[in-house]
């Protein structure tokens, strides 16, 4: 049966797509086949790609047009439900449920569900995605972007989540700078301590957006007894 996980983080820059990345490079290199699935895009580079889609291509090693991983993708880098308001494509759950059936179809041992924004993303008619009735068997990473005020967007995540019935598998920290945030590893030891969650990893700043080497710093055993 395959084990559902997805991807969310505690604002736009957190770097969900990366370490989601990471975590499909890691997975595949464990032996487990691996599907990624981003419900909801916005931003279509002038060739008419995605970026965030083409790295979740990459990572986990499919060659397939990147429709084929997502459901609802917008031209304007806005917010999605501002999107699909102006082109009068709505997102809906029929066509995001359609979307996971596709995810799904090849049975893999993980699906990597990869949200938009933070957790409580606008996607039209008073609705956040995490109403989507699709996204409730599975179990949700957080994304701790290491920068000033995570600590309260972390917590105020985790809050979130939980209260709305969730699972949680744990959560990631990662450093989308160079440039650590100031007493990072007393940061990071207070995210340990206070998110009550399993830690999956420290997913430091690669210049080159090298996969295979943040991979290394996930610990993956609390998703496989999932």
């Amino acid at each position: 049966m395959t084990k559902k996980l997805f991807i969310t983080g505690t604002d736009t820059d957190a770097g969900k797509t990366f370490c989601a990345c990471a975590l499909e490079v890691a997975l595949r290199e464990r032996g487990y086949s691996v599907r990624p699935f981003k419900p909801v895009v916005a931003g279509l580079e002038p060739d008419g790609s995605n970026h965030d889609l083409c790295l979740h291509l990459m990572a986990s090693g499919l060659r397939e047009p990147e429709s084929a991983i997502s459901a609802c993708i917008y031209e304007e880098p806005v917010a999605p439900h501002i999107a699909a308001m102006k082109t009068g494509r709505e997102i809906t759950y029929a066509a995001l449920d359609q979307g996971l059936r596709r995810a799904l179809s090849g049975n893999p041992d993980y699906l990597i569900t990869e949200g938009a924004g933070g957790w409580l993303l606008p996607i039209g008619g008073g609705r956040t995605l995490p109403d989507w009735p699709g996204l409730k068997d599975m179990a949700v990473i957080i994304v701790v972007g290491m920068k000033l005020g995570c600590l309260n967007h972390a917590l105020l995540t985790r809050e979130a989540v939980i209260s709305r019935g969730f699972r949680i598998a744990g959560f990631m920290a990662h450093s989308a700078s160079p440039d650590l945030q100031p007493y990072y590893q007393e940061n990071l030891a207070t995210l340990r301590e206070m998110m009550k969650m399993p830690f999956l990893g420290d997913i430091r700043y690669e210049p080159q957006g090298n996969f295979t080497e943040a991979s290394a710093d996930l610990n993956l055993d609390p998703l496989l007894h999932l």
